[in-house]
């Protein structure tokens, strides 16, 4: 139960158990009153603890729903869990097992829909029950597939559960019609066809379900793309060990998008979601999550919002050409050598960017033009990435084509600097004193962009790992004993120390069995063993 809090001015209210006249309030939500603590007690017992959450619902015509916290938080602090009402496949997947969602290679079938699935106990999985039941009547429409590539049948699995929950769940169902859509923004568009033709004509037309009866699920066209919309819109991506699925969380939809987010989230095995303070939130801030891409350049964040959520994002980020002065999106100047091109309107998609040196000017098409070569060309090059052509690639472009900074390169960068000390060309202290300023580099712009790591945690893990290897390799020379700096070692040792702390507090809510939980073991590992080296540097 949580405490009250009289710290404040005393505000008067009605006691949320016995209606008298109160002025205690609930320390967590900062929304139900209590004139005595025995009253708080009573109320928690009685339903508040299911209530009791540190954030306001509101509603305004520009936003919708949107979340306010109800007092101060702190980074770190829960804000919200939240179990799915429905979890699915992602529209293209590769085939996976519709009950653990395991790869599988089709050597098994359901015994009663035919659907491929691990094995018996999955056959059970009340995930599995919409499709099975819809199933058993045609069978799997997954006769002939080849395992090892996506499969467009499974885009039917998400849709068909949530329209499911129409009789398996009527309140899941009321929640997830209460969720945005965009269905008349959606309407006649190329996502629209599509869907119709792979989506709404395949559940009605080879699995029939408008034979199924109105009150058990609504098999309208209308509203097998209002689902399809929903999903879209509102649908979180969760990563499994071998493969992604979606989940519906009603509650943390309403959170609204931010290009610098105060909250993270993370999902545990049963597939809760848990927000999280990433910065401390002020009461009455907005809480605000990410919709896109963090690393992506302000112009590619805004088209992808358009398209896909319908809406322009004016968020401090998006309105900053310097992107908070990382110069994320800014390109050289062809007019001269010193000057970057900025966008002179950063919410315009069509303004003309402006050199910040000779006022030289560029088009927005221009701009997008070398972007999008860029883009291709990086791509390419980390397909199968060999660190002196992607070493060289990165430098010529940061001295011709953009800033420094720039997405593109930063993806780059996250690849170089990871091969450095370990790829055969580059061992030796030169390549260490490389890799110890390019994690340096990289590590500002992931502070400046995502201060509370809200999203860039595997990427800021990930370099400050590869910092400290950096530093340990500087510490651990072995130069003639007479010359050894007992102060310059011990210094190294502390920073290694500090970077792998660091690195840890980062990656502490990935999971486990992924790569960014992993490494926190690992980095966890590599602490121990630091400190008992120390510990003997110490010894007489």
């Amino acid at each position: 139960m949580e405490g009250t809090d009289d710290s404040q001015e005393p505000e008067v209210g009605m006691c949320a158990n016995c209606g008298f006249i109160a002025k205690l309030r609930c320390a967590n939500c900062r929304q139900a009153f209590y004139c005595k603590r025995e009253c708080q007690r009573d109320h928690w017992k009685n339903g508040h603890k299911d209530q009791c959450q540190p954030f306001q619902v509101m509603t305004s015509a520009e936003l919708g729903r949107y979340m306010v916290a109800s007092r101060d938080l702190k980074a770190g602090d829960v804000i919200l869990k939240e179990d799915p009402i429905v979890v699915g496949p992602k529209q293209i997947t590769e085939p996976l097992c519709l009950g653990c969602y395991k790869r599988v290679d089709g050597s098994y079938r359901c015994q009663k829909c035919q659907w491929p699935m691990c094995g018996p106990a999955c056959e059970a999985a009340p995930d599995h029950l919409p499709e099975c039941v819809v199933g058993q009547e045609i069978g799997s429409p997954i006769e002939i597939a080849n395992f090892d590539e996506p499969n467009h049948f499974y885009e039917v699995v998400f849709p068909l559960r949530c329209l499911a929950l129409k009789k398996k769940s009527p309140k899941k169902y009321e929640q997830l019609l209460s969720l945005e859509s965009h269905y008349e923004d959606r309407k006649g568009t190329h996502l629209y066809q599509e869907n119709q033709k792979s989506i709404v004509n395949f559940l009605r037309n080879y699995f029939f379900i408008q034979e199924f009866p109105i009150e058990d699920i609504d098999s309208s066209e209308k509203s097998i793309h209002t689902i399809t919309g929903i999903i879209d819109v509102n649908a979180l991506e969760i990563r499994l060990k071998e493969s992604e699925v979606l989940g519906l969380y009603p509650t943390f939809a309403m959170l609204e998008h931010s290009c610098t987010p105060n909250t993270k989230h993370a999902f545990n095995k049963d597939r809760q979601v848990t927000v999280k303070a990433a910065v401390d939130i002020k009461r009455g801030e907005h809480i605000s999550t990410m919709y896109t891409h963090i690393l992506w350049g302000t112009a590619a964040r805004r088209d992808h919002l358009k398209h896909s959520k319908y809406f322009m994002c004016t968020c401090f980020r998006c309105s900053d050409p310097t992107e908070l002065g990382t110069h994320f999106s800014a390109l050289r100047c062809k007019q001269c050598t010193n000057g970057f091109m900025l966008s002179a309107a950063p919410l315009d998609e069509l303004a003309s960017w402006i050199c910040t040196t000779c006022n030289g000017t560029m088009t927005a098409e221009e701009v997008t033009d070398i972007n999008l070569k860029l883009g291709e060309e990086i791509e390419a090059a980390l397909a199968m990435p060999v660190l002196q052509s992607l070493e060289k690639l990165v430098q010529r472009h940061a001295k011709t084509t953009v800033h420094p900074n720039h997405f593109h390169l930063f993806a780059a960068r996250h690849t170089v600097l990871q091969m450095y000390g370990r790829d055969p060309s580059s061992v030796g202290q030169e390549s260490m004193k490389k890799k110890e300023k390019m994690c340096q580099d990289f590590l500002k712009v992931c502070t400046a962009l995502d201060p509370g790591m809200a999203r860039l945690a595997p990427y800021a893990g990930v370099a400050l790992y590869e910092y400290h290897l950096a530093v340990l390799a500087r510490a651990r020379q072995e130069p003639d004993a007479k010359q050894v700096d007992t102060v310059a070692l011990k210094k190294d040792v502390e920073t290694a120390k500090a970077l792998l702390q660091q690195c840890i507090r980062v990656l502490q809510d990935e999971p486990k069995d992924q790569p960014e939980g992993q490494l926190c073991q690992v980095a966890q590992q590599n602490l121990a063993e630091l400190r008992q080296w120390e510990a003997t540097l110490s010894s007489p």
